[in-house]
């Protein structure tokens, strides 16, 4: 999605310039589409170089479900145009979920997970990408969303949206509407989401990811898909926890 053509020059507080932005390296992570750094000066903030402005959008829209994004960072293109260029946007600096923790915490962080992806749908937006490594802990431990990238609006049209997903995440029904509509991945929708918030508990349990058994086979894996198989949900201990596991699979099709 483009920028408003109204977009003020020069950026109004707390947007900024690219010329402003000095950044650390190495970088905190880097994705296909984008990558983070933190910015010299700022110890609580990061820089999403690549973030797309459609993805801004929506993790500013998700109030307290997301990262706190604190600001666009803007240019002017090099062509003489005089057009706005989005560089990415600015963000609070959060921690990746802990790999071990003790049961009274994995349960704590199951229910948050549960209620964030929940308020977020009542915010009418998908989050589209739902798994533990979108999902990290504020300065305060609580849990907040990010990388937007692949949400939506519940109540727009979707033949706008334009996305992928993590395969292993998506759910069977997901995978079904696709083949009968001709579109891989087709647009996801609250349900799809908490399919995948069923398997990022389940990952949260067992360390595993989902269907690593077959990650070098997307074939494989979508014949599973198309049978509505996924985890072993008893792979779990927990008995609350894979009662909540299960209603959340069987949300996206799982026949368990």
């Amino acid at each position: 999605m483009d920028l408003p053509e109204d977009e003020p020059w020069p950026p109004v507080p707390p947007d900024v310039t690219i010329a402003a932005i000095e950044v650390e390296t190495p970088e905190l992570s880097v994705t296909a589409n984008s990558m983070l750094y933190r910015l010299k000066g700022h110890p609580a903030k990061v820089y999403k170089l690549r973030g797309e402005f459609r993805e801004y959008q929506l993790q500013k829209a998700a109030g307290d479900c997301a990262i706190p994004v604190r600001g666009k960072v803007l240019g002017k293109s090099r062509n003489g145009n005089g057009e706005i260029v989005f560089y990415g946007f600015m963000m609070d600096l959060a921690t990746p979920i802990p790999t071990t923790l003790p049961p009274s915490q994995r349960h704590d962080l199951m229910h948050q997970m549960i209620r964030t992806v929940q308020r977020l749908h009542t915010k009418q937006i998908v989050h589209g990408d739902i798994k533990l490594e979108n999902m990290l802990l504020d300065n305060q431990g609580r849990l907040r969303l990010c990388d937007f990238c692949e949400g939506r609006y519940v109540d727009e049209d979707m033949h706008t949206w334009d996305g992928n997903s993590t395969l292993h995440f998506e759910s069977p029904n997901r995978l079904l509407r696709g083949e009968q509509f001709g579109r891989d991945p087709p647009p996801p929708t609250t349900e799809d989401d908490l399919y995948s918030l069923g398997l990022s508990i389940w990952q949260l349990y067992t360390g595993k990811v989902p269907h690593e058994d077959v990650a070098g086979d997307d074939m494989d894996l979508k014949e599973r898909q198309r049978n509505g198989e996924t985890i072993n949900v008893a792979a779990v201990r927990d008995p609350e926890a894979c009662r909540i596991i299960t209603n959340l699979l069987r949300k996206g099709g799982a026949r368990i």
